[in-house]
């Protein structure tokens, strides 16, 4: 942060911008339109702006404003389970580990059954941030059969008052993802069975993130956190070495953990439901 606060009052008071990055700089060969060519106006695309022009932006960007916008507020409970890939992402260097990959995996609900021949198939949903996608197949594969069950699955979710899995999903809090988790199994039994297929057995995993990461010695490390709903927020396992390294471990969490509340500390837009524009 001193370095930031530095680097900050060094670059302020300059009447130019600093110099364009070499980033910026198109490679390739020039196009006949001169189109994204570098010139003497590359150096704005780097430019640090000082207090009076990030306010002539800022009065800018609210001036294209149209309709009612999101109240900026911290996190409600410390930490939010959309914050994970950037605490992560800061708690990897405290204790001197490299990302090296993260996976999201949507929640999903899955249920077994017979159906009227005595076949046994499963039904799955993604709860995904844009909508539920649904998947059946039989033991043999997918057939005309199995596409009626899913037609019968997906008239369950369209007619289901609740709005499981709405186009704003991935904007709702952890309350109303976990509510949508439960709701989503209760839709796709009730696909199954009016189809005409008997219900075996049925399963619901949240929503989760996946990450490994490598420590110092090229030995392994693994976090895998799961959406809950508030006031818990999320739940995380945390592994390190090969065979159980409890203390790395426990030093990984602890660190994202400290990284989550710092990025709650910061206010983002919330909503509480669907925002309607003027």
């Amino acid at each position: 942060m001193a370095g930031l606060l530095a680097a900050l009052v060094g670059t302020g008071c300059r009447s130019e911008p600093a110099p364009a990055a070499a980033s910026n700089r198109a490679i390739g060969p020039r196009t006949a339109s001169g189109v994204g060519l570098p010139g003497a106006d590359d150096r704005w695309a780097s430019a640090t702006l000082d207090h009076r022009r990030r306010d002539e932006v800022r009065r800018a960007l609210r001036s294209a404003v149209t309709g009612r916008t999101l109240p900026l507020e911290p996190a409600r409970y410390g930490i939010r389970f959309e914050d994970v890939p950037r605490a992560v992402f800061t708690a990897a260097p405290v204790v001197e580990m490299a990302i090296t990959s993260e996976r999201r995996v949507p929640a999903f609900a899955s249920v077994r059954f017979t159906d009227g021949n005595g076949r046994t198939g499963t039904a799955e949903a993604e709860l995904r941030r844009t909508g539920v996608i649904v998947s059946v197949e039989f033991i043999d594969g997918v057939d005309a059969e199995a596409a009626r069950i899913r037609q019968s699955i997906e008239r369950s979710l369209r007619s289901d008052a609740s709005g499981v899995g709405g186009s704003n999903a991935g904007d709702r809090d952890s309350t109303a993802a976990a509510n949508d988790g439960a709701g989503l199994l209760t839709v796709l039994v009730d696909g199954v069975r009016k189809s005409g297929a008997t219900v075996d057995a049925r399963e619901w995993h949240p929503e989760r993130y996946e990450i490994d990461l490598l420590m110092l010695d090229n030995e392994p490390a693994r976090l895998v956190v799961r959406r809950e709903p508030d006031p818990v927020v999320l739940s995380w396992e945390a592994w390190a070495g090969t065979f159980p390294n409890g203390p790395a471990a426990e030093g990984l969490g602890r660190a994202f953990m400290a990284a989550l509340r710092g990025w709650g500390a910061v206010s983002e837009p919330t909503q509480a439901g669907p925002v309607d524009s003027d």
